[in-house]
């Protein structure tokens, strides 16, 4: 089930699913420590006329949404049968590591009626659950879980009084024990004050409502190192108030996302909703430290028990590229420390990283068929290297520059310029885009001749002609061998790959077709509008697009990743935003007349459609009835959004000016 909101601020990240419920919660870094688990959510219940019922009950029905602009939730759910409703408005506080839920509580019969409403927590701390300790503060009428430096302060307010009003802790997914939510479902939890190992605890607050009335009750988690911090954090939210905080919050993030608002943008307003909301949803997959995730959906580990929560220096540097472009280089000049820190000796970049700097899981096997092999995406490098020109560019910081050098900027550009094939003048062997296949491709080709252009250019800026020199002549000829041996004169057309043969130095040609391929005019090799990249392109949409009603564009031929249930005799695979997109980028550059926009409208439209009701774009859709696939949200398909509209909007009004 992909996420249906998130909120957080780089320390603190929670994420619900479609029925309103805590899922996934990350603390102290963005990606790493889901102190949920995999499967597991924090369960919500009521009890009310002698009968209950948890959130999850199909009687429920549930909308999930954002209050304009912000990372405030805006959502319901909604019970006929028992004539109640629950609003919920949830935020992460920009600048206290505090989750808070205002719960607005609606009474739809005519009648008065006491309700109790149940709030369980099934902490998995560390990612696992053991060792843990759950017990009730009598002071604060407070719910503590605790393991080593990880504490969760739980506790809520109604008409202004703190605490909760009955509670219980207890063993949970241990010797058969479901947890203490089963507890629960009588109406009355048994006050156990204190329980260790394998644990989980309920909550419990009453609430008379009076007919046709509604009441409001707020209840939060403080997550910090140890006791006195999560206190104090308490002491701060009753200090305050919740509903002041919740104000402050949404002040924040409108100031935020419209901090740009003198771009004036001149779009639809279902793109520059979606075009906002995009920006918020990036900022929330992004650590404070510098490592901007991929996704922080942890539905994905039933495929490998592995997740998306990882920073891969490629799709950071594409979030990087649209963050620049939209105005938050505050952000990005992080992501470029990080991937400084990060970088090898020899000057490259491994697979992809935890958020705490420490290498993160792969699959790029160190050797293979006899011989050892480089665990890499080389392009993970060079496109680094490129968007910190592309940062350079929007920002023209000298000193950052001249940080970035020796770490970042010649240590990538000396291995880009050495990492190269002496017979083709191509890049040595890595892994693809999509990490699936070993060779030699014309997009990693691409990104190592933007990534070396960009180190000489670089290089120059701050006086070290000497590198430039190196790096500027490295990139011409890797543009050249680009030219010479990805190019296919028969067909008239780019190939997505060739492979040499080790012993015979023979070229195998790979005519596959990959919309990783957009990285030859994306990169500048060649110009957009070159003959042969029209060609190439056009035959590219015509064997990626996705021809149902669901329309789109796949990421390469017979791709099976993530495939559902279906005939995909005429589907190339399922469609991805970012490729979708791509595609509409590529129309951008050639169009020449209002009207040749039209076309790249409906790519534009039909990304929109693809997120849910708050915003959330996955990563790609089932190609049969549009359900989001894979993780969501995916912050480099929000990224891609981002950059699409600046770009449209930039290309409009230089043609509406120009007719």
């Amino acid at each position: 089930m992909p996420r249906a909101a998130v909120s957080g601020n780089g320390n603190l990240l929670a994420c619900l699913n479609r029925q309103n419920l805590l899922e996934d919660l990350y603390f102290p870094y963005v990606g790493m420590e889901d102190h949920i688990d995999f499967q597991h959510w924090h369960r919500v219940g009521v009890y009310i006329n002698g009968r209950f019922s948890w959130l999850t009950d199909r009687s429920w029905e549930h909308e999930t949404n954002y209050l304009p602009e912000t990372l405030v939730t805006n959502s319901r759910s909604k019970n006929v049968e028992l004539g109640l409703s629950l609003e919920f408005n949830d935020f992460v506080y920009p600048s206290e590591n505090v989750f808070v839920r205002k719960i607005t509580i609606h009474n739809e019969v005519d009648y008065d009626r006491e309700l109790k409403i149940y709030f369980n927590q099934d902490f998995h701390l560390y990612g696992d659950k053991q060792q843990d300790t759950a017990f009730y503060d009598p002071e604060y009428k407070a719910m503590i879980h605790y393991r080593k430096r990880r504490y969760f302060w739980i506790c809520g307010m109604q008409n202004g009084k703190a605490g909760i009003d009955s509670f219980t802790t207890g063993k949970s997914e241990y010797r058969g024990l479901e947890g203490t939510w089963k507890d629960a479902e009588d109406g009355n939890l048994h006050e156990h004050p204190i329980e260790q190992g394998s644990v989980d605890s309920t909550v419990q607050f009453n609430v008379s409502l009076k007919a046709r009335s509604k009441q409001i009750l707020y209840v939060w988690i403080c997550a910090g190192k140890d006791l006195d911090e999560t206190e104090d954090m308490h002491e701060f939210i009753l200090h305050e108030n919740p509903e002041k905080l919740l104000k402050n919050t949404v002040n924040y993030w409108l100031s935020w996302v419209n901090k740009e608002a003198d771009k004036g943008l001149q779009i639809n307003p279902h793109w520059l909703k979606l075009y906002k909301q995009s920006l918020l949803i990036i900022r929330t997959q992004i650590d404070n430290r510098g490592a901007i995730i991929a996704a922080n959906d942890s539905d994905i580990m039933k495929f490998n028990k592995d997740t998306y929560t990882y920073m891969w220096p490629r799709d950071g540097a594409w979030v990087s590229i649209a963050l620049d472009h939209a105005g938050y280089g505050e952000i990005t000049k992080r992501f470029f420390q990080f991937c400084a820190e990060t970088m090898t000796e020899e000057g490259y970049l491994l697979h992809k990283y935890n958020p705490d700097k420490s290498v993160g899981s792969s699959w790029h096997p160190w050797y293979k068929d006899g011989e050892m092999q480089m665990p890499i995406q080389e392009d993970e490098t060079a496109i680094v290297t490129y968007a910190l020109l592309q940062h350079w560019k929007h920002y023209k910081d000298i000193e950052f520059v001249q940080e970035m050098y020796e770490s970042l900027i010649r240590a990538a550009g000396s291995f880009m310029a050495h990492f190269i094939d002496e017979k083709t003048g191509l890049p040595l062997p890595t892994y693809d885009l999509w990490e699936r296949e070993r060779g030699i491709f014309l997009y990693t080709a691409a990104c190592v001749y933007a990534g070396l252009d960009a180190a000489g250019k670089l290089s120059s800026i701050i006086g070290h002609f000497n590198h430039a020199e190196r790096y500027k002549e490295a990139a011409v000829k890797m543009r050249a061998a680009i030219v010479e041996h990805l190019y296919d004169k028969e067909e008239k057309r780019f190939l997505k790959r060739v492979e040499l043969n080790p012993k015979t130095r023979e070229i195998k040609k790979d005519y596959g077709l990959d919309a990783s391929m957009h990285a030859l005019w994306m990169m500048g090799v060649l110009p957009p509008d070159d003959e042969r990249v029209i060609r190439t392109n056009k035959i590219m949409q015509e064997k990626l697009a996705v021809h149902t009603h669901i329309g789109g564009m796949a990421r390469s031929e017979n791709d099976d990743y993530q495939r559902v249930s279906g005939d995909y005799g005429a589907i190339p695979g399922n469609p991805w935003i970012i490729t979708t997109l791509w595609h509409a980028q590529w129309l951008l550059t050639l169009a020449k007349t209002p009207a040749d926009l039209e076309e790249i409208k409906g790519y534009i439209d039909w990304a929109t459609k693809q997120a849910n009701p708050a915003g959330i774009l996955p990563e790609q859709v089932s190609p049969f009835n549009g359900e989001p696939l894979s993780v969501a949200p995916l912050t480099w398909s929000h990224a891609t959004y981002v950059d699409t509209i600046l770009k449209f909007d930039k290309k409009a009004k230089e043609l509406n000016k120009k007719s």
